[in-house]
C-alpha cells in the first residue's frame, strides 16, 4: 500500500500491478505499435486472485515436497552380512548437499515468515531457542499450519527489516508470496519435475494467418497462447474469443457433409458437389 494512500491523488483508484509481474497467472494484453505485450493484472492487493490461488497451492504442496527432498539426503541402510568397511569418526556428509541446503533454506524462510504472522495475528511468540532443538518435520509442520491458516495476513504484511543472507532488507507480503512460490519451484527442480514443452494448438490460425499458436502455461494451468510467427499473445479469454470467432462462420452457414446422392446443381462430370 503506498505511503501516501491517505492523501492519494485524484486519479488513484487503489489498483496496482500484481507482484508476480511477468509471471502473473491472469495477465492483461496490451497492444501497441502492432505488438502485443503481457502485463500483470491490476489488483488492490499484492497479488491478483489467480496468483493468490497459485501461492495457496504451492504452500499446500510444500509439506509433501519437503518430505521428498528429505528423502534425497539418503541414509544408512546397510545390509546384514555385508562387507565390513572402515569409516571416519567424523560425521558423515549427506549424500545430497543440494537437498541439505534446500531443507535449511525452506525451514529458515518459513520460520521467519511464521514469526511475522504470529505478531500481526496476535499469537504466542515463537521461542527461537527452543525451536532450534526441534526436529525438521516438527518445525515445518508448525510453520505450515500457521501460514496456511493466515495466508491473507501473510500476503498483506507491511515491509519490515528481515535478515536474508546475512543482510538486513525490507520485506513484506509480496516478498512472502514470491518466497513460497520460489521454494516450491526449487523443490520441483531438485526432484527433476520439469514442465512439459508447450503444446502446439494446431488448426487454430493466429490473426496473422499462420497456425503457429502454442499454449502458455502458468503453474501448470492453461493461461493463453502465443504465436511463434508474429509474437502475438492471447490470454485464456482472448484465445477463447479467437476460437469462437473462427467457429462462427461455420455455425452460421450450417455447413455439413452431404451423402453421395446427386443434388441439383452438382457437376456430375467433375464429381464436385
Amino acid at each position: 500500500m503506498p505511503y501516501w494512500i491517505h492523501s492519494a491523488p485524484a486519479d488513484y483508484d487503489g489498483m496496482r500491478e500484481c507482484a508476480r509481474a511477468g509471471r502473473c497467472s491472469d495477465p492483461r494484453i496490451d497492444t501497441a505499435g502492432g505488438k502485443t505485450t503481457r502485463l500483470p493484472a491490476l489488483t488492490p492487493r499484492a497479488f491478483c486472485d489467480s496468483c493468490r490461488g497459485a501461492i495457496a497451492r504451492a504452500l499446500d504442496a510444500l509439506p509433501m515436497l519437503f518430505v521428498r527432498v528429505h528423502m534425497e539426503l539418503g541414509g544408512i541402510r546397510g545390509e546384514a552380512g555385508g562387507p565390513v568397511v572402515s569409516v571416519s569418526k567424523s560425521a558423515p556428509v549427506p549424500l545430497s548437499l543440494q537437498a541439505d541446503e534446500l531443507i535449511r533454506l525452506i525451514l529458515a524462510t518459513l520460520v521467519s515468515w511464521e514469526e511475522r504472522v504470529r505478531t500481526v495475528a496476535r499469537l504466542s511468540e515463537l521461542d527461537t531457542a527452543t525451536s532450534r532443538r526441534r526436529r525438521d518435520g516438527a518445525v515445518l509442520t508448525q510453520a505450515y499450519t500457521i501460514l496456511a491458516a493466515h495466508l491473507d495476513a501473510l500476503l498483506a504484511l507491511e515491509p519490515e527489516p528481515m535478515i536474508r543472507d546475512g543482510e538486513l532488507v525490507e520485506l513484506g507480503g509480496a516478498d512472502a508470496g514470491l518466497d513460497v512460490l520460489y521454494l516450491a519451484w526449487r523443490c520441483e527442480a531438485l526432484l527433476t519435475e520439469t514442465t512439459k514443452a508447450a503444446r502446439h494448438l494446431g488448426g487454430i490460425p493466429c490473426q496473422c494467418g499462420f497456425c503457429e499458436l502454442y499454449e502458455v502455461l502458468v503453474d501448470g494451468q492453461f493461461a493463453g497462447a502465443k504465436c511463434r510467427q508474429c509474437g502475438a499473445d492471447y490470454t485464456a479469454e482472448t484465445y477463447k474469443d479467437l476460437t469462437d470467432e473462427q467457429a462462427a462462420p461455420i455455425k452460421k452457414t450450417g455447413a455439413r457433409r452431404r451423402g453421395v446422392l446427386v443434388a441439383a446443381g452438382d457437376d456430375i462430370d467433375a464429381r464436385r458437389a
